[in-house]
């Protein structure tokens, strides 16, 4: 049987991080883009490639954090197993 297991505070802050992020970069960098005049330059790629760089750490993060969350959950099975297990050969 699969364990649903609930999303942590960091979580939920992580996500909504991530989206404003995103859409603040977004229209950032298109105000910019339309101030240069359509023209793409080397600041304007820079900050486009920073932009990325932030979204890709946040997903990064997110996916450790996921991880940590499911070996943390696979661990506390074990140890219960092992108490179960220990409590069994004592009452023997």
């Amino acid at each position: 049987m699969e364990k649903k297991r609930r999303t942590s505070i960091f979580e939920k802050m992580l996500l909504v991080v991530g989206f404003l992020v995103l859409i603040i970069g977004y229209f950032f960098i298109n105000k910019v883009f339309a101030l240069e005049g359509y023209r793409i330059s080397w600041g304007f790629l820079q900050t486009v490639f920073l932009w990325l760089l932030m979204v890709i750490f946040i997903i990064l993060l997110a996916i450790g954090e996921d991880i940590k969350e499911g070996i943390l959950l696979e661990q506390l099975d074990e140890i219960k197993q092992l108490k179960d297990s220990i409590l069994k050969g004592k009452n023997r």
